[in-house]
């Protein structure tokens, strides 16, 4: 399945809507988007996540190369993501790197 990306800048405020499978063969097409984005200079970077429909190792560690590259004191936030993978998130740790926000919460 094809991942689809839309990007909303609002520097240092960034958007990503994120629709479709994210795994080895997508992943790539997100740390991609990711790079080219100004991680460092971002204050949030939040991720709209009620599209992806699953979430494998390699997108997980697009999320932690996107944390890692944004300042210390910067939100790295997924919105509106399936319960399946918050719990993902969760799990693996990454969830305290993360804050997870339900649908309604993120649009303000």
């Amino acid at each position: 399945m094809a991942l689809t990306i839309n990007i909303e800048s609002a520097h240092p405020l960034v958007s990503l809507y994120v629709e479709g499978q994210v795994d080895t063969q997508t992943a790539p097409q997100l740390l991609d988007t990711l790079t080219k984005l100004q991680l460092g200079e971002l204050e949030e970077l939040r991720i709209f996540a009620s599209g992806i429909t699953f979430l494998s190792s390699a997108g997980l560690r697009a999320l932690v190369f996107a944390k890692q590259k944004m300042p210390h004191t910067s939100s790295l936030v997924v919105v509106g993501a399936s319960d399946m993978i918050k719990d993902v998130i969760i799990k693996t740790g990454l969830g305290n790197a993360v804050r997870l926000l339900d649908a309604a919460e993120g649009e303000g």
